[in-house]
C-alpha cells in the first residue's frame, strides 16, 4: 500500500537519498533549514505507517501543529486516524487516543509523562521522529523518550552545535548509528540553495550613551576588584559567564563551609551581575529598557540591588539614562532597521532577546508597517499556544507584514516567503544563529540584517557565534567522513541491545503510587522497570503499599521543615499508615542552614521515639529510586500487599470501603480483606468472627487469628 502522495512532492535526488539510507537505520539526518527534512521524515513515515504507528516529535505545539499540517499534505491517511497530543489535551483523553489513533504529533513532556504512567503502547510503535534533535542533552524529555522506546528512530536538526562531544552526546542519547549530514556546499544541496545577503549593520552610540556606558563599567569594577582582593578572582575583566560559574561554585563551598567571606562573594558577584545586566541593555537594546530596568531594581530588596543602586557612578549613569528618556532618545538601532525595512514589499522578520524591545520595536514601526508581536507562553504577556498559532497564520496571511519575535521564532517556523531577517542583536549561539538565518531564502533569495552595536558585547557575541559555525562546520565534515566506521561499531551495540526473545516473559513488577510533583523519581523509577502512577497525593509523596507510604526529603528540605514546623504536621499524616518512612536525601544534615545541631537531633530522635517512623539515608535522587523499588518489591511481590492509597478520604464505593475497613485490622491485607469478605458475607460478620472462624479463610494462622481477637476485644 504507497502512502505516500508523490504528486505533492517536489522530490530532490539528496532527500531520496538520506530516506533510503535511513530507511533501515537509526539516523541523525543534518540538513539546512528550508531544504526540505519534513518531506524525509514524510517518506520515512509513510513506509513505516505500514507496519505501526508512527510518533513526530517537536518542542513546541506550533512546530507539532505545523508537523500535522505537512504530514496531511504528503501522506494518504485520513485525519482522523492522526492525533495532535499537546498539555491542552486532558491525560484520560490521551490514553484513549495512543490505543486508537497512527499518527501523533506531540511535544515531549506530554510523552514522557504518558511513558511514565504506562499509557503509551511503546511496542504498536514502528517510527520515532526527535525533531530540533539537538536538544537530546542531559534531562531533556528527549532522552528519557528515546531510553523508553525501542522503535525505528530519525533525528532532525539543521544545527548539532560547534562541539563535538555534544554532538555525539545527542547521537548517544537518541542511539543513533547512521549520520546523513549535508552541508550548504555539498554538490546535491548547493542546486537549491538560494542566495542569502548576510550584512553585518554596524551602528555607532553617541556621547551621552558613551558616558552613561563608562559611569556603569566604574561602577561595576568596584565589587569586582573586592572579588580580586579576595582571591575569588584574578583579573576585573571577567564576563558574565565568568562571574555566574564562579557564584556557582562558592555556593557549592557553602554546603561544606558556612565561611562569612563566601557570603560576601556572593553579594559582591550578584551586585557586578546586575550593574553588567544594565550595561547590556544601555549598550544592545535601548535607552527604555536600561531605564525600565534601573527603576525595577528599587523594588529589588536584595543587598546586591541596593549596593549598586548606593554606588556614586550607577548613580551618575542612572541620571544621564533618564535624562535620554525624557528627551526621547532610543537607540540608534531602531533608526537603522527603520531604514532597513524602508519600502518593504513582502514580509520581514525582527529578531529580538528581550520583550520589553519587542513591544518598542511595535510601537516605533506602527506608523510605517503592520508588525505583530510573538512570544512565548511564560509571564502575563506571554501568548497561550493557541495565540502563537493563530498569529502565524495572520501572519502568512499577510495580515502583518512584519514578525517581532524573540527566541520562540527561531526554532521550525514554516514560512516560505519571508524576505528579510532582522536580527536586533547578534547572538553567541551557533545553533541560534543558523535557526534565526533559516527564517529567509527558503524558496527565494533573502536578506539577512544583523543590527551591531559599535564596540560592544554585541561584537564579541558575533564573533563567537563565527568561530562556533566555522568549528561545526569542520565537525560535520569529520562526521561525514567518519560515518561508515561509527555505523558498523553502533550497530553492533544496537543489534546486541534489541536482540529480544519472540516471546518475553513478562516479569511480575511493582507498582508505586507518586506525588504528581515529583517528577524527576518517576523517571528514575520507570527507568527501573517499576510501574507509575502519577496523581496528587495528600499525604507522603509515594505509597508503596497499603501500609507504607514514604515522604521524601533533602538534608535541606528537612532542616527547613524543622524551622517552619512543617514537619511534625507531616509526621501526623504520615502516621495515619502502619509502616511509613522517611527518605531523607544527603548526609550533609547538620550544615544547612543557621541552627543548631541539637535541635536537627531532636527532631531525628522524635521522628523515631515520639511518631515511631523510620528514616532511611539516602545518597541522591537515584539512590532514592533504587530504595523505593526495593521496598515496593517487598511489600507487593514478598509479602503480598496492594498499593492503597490510606492517607486520606477512603474509597468511593461502598465494596472499597468495607476493603478498606477490614484491611485495618492487623496483618490483613487487601487481598485477604477481600477473602474475609467473600467468606462472612460482610463486614459485620468479619468481626464478630471467632478465632476459629477466622483460621478457615486462607492466609489467616492461629497467631494472626489470635492477633485480630485481641484488638477487637481489648478495652479502649
Amino acid at each position: 500500500m504507497q502512502l505516500l502522495k508523490s504528486s505533492e512532492i517536489d522530490s530532490r535526488t539528496y532527500q531520496e537519498v538520506i530516506a533510503a539510507s535511513s530507511m533501515s537505520q537509526d539516523t541523525l539526518i543534518v540538513l539546512p533549514t528550508g531544504l526540505g527534512k519534513t518531506v524525509i521524515a514524510a517518506m520515512i513515515a509513510a513506509k513505516k505507517l505500514e507496519s505501526g504507528k508512527t510518533l513526530f516529535l517537536a518542542p513546541t505545539k506550533p512546530l507539532a501543529q505545523q508537523h500535522i499540517n505537512s504530514f496531511k499534505k504528503f501522506i494518504d491517511i485520513e485525519e482522523d486516524e492522526m492525533a495532535l497530543m499537546t498539555g491542552e489535551v486532558r491525560p484520560a483523553q490521551r490514553e484513549g487516543l495512543w490505543k486508537e489513533k497512527k499518527a501523533f504529533f506531540a511535544t515531549p513532556q506530554v510523552v514522557e509523562n504518558d511513558l511514565i504512567g504506562g499509557k503509551v503502547p511503546v511496542n504498536d510503535f514502528s517510527l520515532i521522529i526527535f525533531d530540533e534533535a539537538h536538544r537530546a542533552t542531559g534531562e531533556y524529555s528527549y532522552v528519557f523518550i528515546s531510553e523508553k522506546m525501542s522503535c525505528h528512530r530519525i533525528a532532525l536538526t539543521a544545527s548539532p552545535g560547534g562541539d563535538k562531544e555534544k554532538i555525539m552526546e545527542v547521537a548517544e542519547n537518541l542511539r543513533i548509528d547512521n549520520f546523513e549530514v549535508r552541508t550548504e556546499d555539498d554538490p546535491d544541496v548547493k542546486p537549491y540553495i538560494q542566495d542569502r545577503d548576510v550584512e553585518w549593520v554596524k551602528v555607532p552610540l553617541n556621547n551621552r550613551f558613551d558616558s552613561a556606558l563608562k559611569k556603569l563599567e566604574d561602577a561595576k569594577k568596584k565589587p569586582l576588584k573586592e572579588l580580586k582582593r579576595m582571591d575569588y578572582i584574578n583579573t576585573v575583566n571577567i564576563n558574565k559567564t565568568g562571574l555566574l560559574k564562579m557564584q556557582s561554585k562558592i555556593r557549592a563551598e557553602l554546603s561544606t563551609s558556612n565561611d562569612p567571606k563566601h557570603y560576601s562573594a556572593i553579594s559582591h558577584a550578584a551586585s557586578a551581575l546586575k550593574i553588567s545586566q544594565a550595561i547590556e541593555l544601555l549598550e544592545t537594546q535601548g535607552v527604555s529598557q536600561c531605564y525600565s530596568y534601573m527603576r525595577g531594581l528599587k523594588q529589588d530588596s536584595s543587598k546586591a540591588a541596593k549596593k549598586a543602586l548606593n554606588d556614586e557612578d550607577f548613580h551618575k549613569a542612572k541620571q544621564l539614562v533618564e535624562y535620554m528618556k525624557k528627551k526621547g532618545e532610543e537607540h540608534p538601532k531602531i533608526e537603522k532597521l527603520e531604514q532597513i525595512l524602508k519600502g518593504l514589499d513582502g514580509k520581514a522578520i525582527v529578531f529580538t532577546e528581550y520583550r520589553a524591545s519587542a513591544d518598542k520595536i511595535i510601537e516605533e514601526l506602527e506608523p510605517n508597517h503592520r508588525p505583530v508581536k510573538f512570544v512565548g507562553q511564560q509571564g502575563d504577556d506571554g501568548m497561550t499556544q493557541k495565540q502563537q498559532i493563530e498569529t502565524l497564520e495572520q501572519f502568512e496571511k499577510g495580515e502583518y507584514d512584519v514578525l517581532v519575535s524573540t527566541s520562540i521564532g527561531e526554532e521550525g517556523l514554516d514560512i516560505p516567503s519571508v524576505d528579510k531577517v532582522v536580527f536586533y542583536e547578534p547572538v553567541p549561539s551557533s545553533i541560534r544563529d543558523i535557526q534565526r538565518m533559516g527564517r529567509t531564502g527558503r524558496q527565494e533569495s533573502g536578506e539577512v540584517y544583523v543590527l551591531m552595536a559599535e564596540d560592544t558585547r554585541d561584537e564579541g557575541y558575533y564573533w563567537s557565534a563565527y568561530h562556533e559555525k566555522r568549528r561545526m562546520n569542520t565537525i560535520l565534515e569529520e562526521l561525514k567522513e567518519e560515518s561508515l566506521e561509527r555505523q558498523e561499531k553502533l550497530n553492533k551495540f544496537v543489534d546486541k541491545e534489541r536482540q529480544r526473545p519472540e516471546k518475553e516473559v513478562e516479569q511480575e513488577q511493582a507498582e508505586i503510587i507518586v506525588d504528581d510533583r515529583e517528577n524527576s523519581i518517576a523517571k528514575s523509577l520507570s527507568r527501573k522497570q517499576v510501574g507509575v502512577v502519577k496523581k496528587r497525593i495528600e499525604v507522603a509523596d509515594f505509597i508503596v503499599s497499603e501500609d507504607t507510604a514514604v515522604e521524601r526529603k533533602t538534608a535541606e528540605d528537612f532542616v527547613d521543615s524543622i524551622i517552619d514546623n512543617r514537619l511534625f504536621d507531616q509526621l501526623k499524616d504520615l502516621s495515619q499508615y502502619r509502616r511509613p518512612l522517611i527518605i531523607i536525601e544527603g548526609k550533609e544534615i547538620y550544615k544547612q542552614r543557621n541552627i543548631n545541631q541539637n535541635a536537627v537531633r531532636g527532631a531525628l530522635i522524635s521522628v523515631a521515639m515520639d511518631y515511631g517512623i523510620t528514616v532511611v539515608w539516602s545518597e541522591g535522587r537515584e539512590d532514592t529510586a533504587r530504595i523505593l523499588k526495593q521496598l515496593a518489591e517487598k511489600e507487593q511481590l514478598e509479602n503480598e500487599k496492594t498499593v492503597q492509597v490510606r492517607g486520606q478520604a477512603s474509597g468511593k464505593t461502598f465494596k472499597q470501603r468495607k476493603e478498606f475497613i477490614i484491611a485495618g485490622l492487623p496483618g490483613i491485607n487487601t487481598k485477604i480483606a477481600r477473602r474475609l469478605l467473600n467468606h462472612f458475607g460482610n463486614a459485620r460478620a468479619v468481626f464478630k468472627a471467632s478465632e476459629k472462624e477466622l483460621q478457615e479463610v486462607e492466609g489467616i494462622g492461629s497467631k494472626k487469628a489470635e492477633t485480630i481477637i485481641e484488638l477487637l476485644e481489648d478495652e479502649y
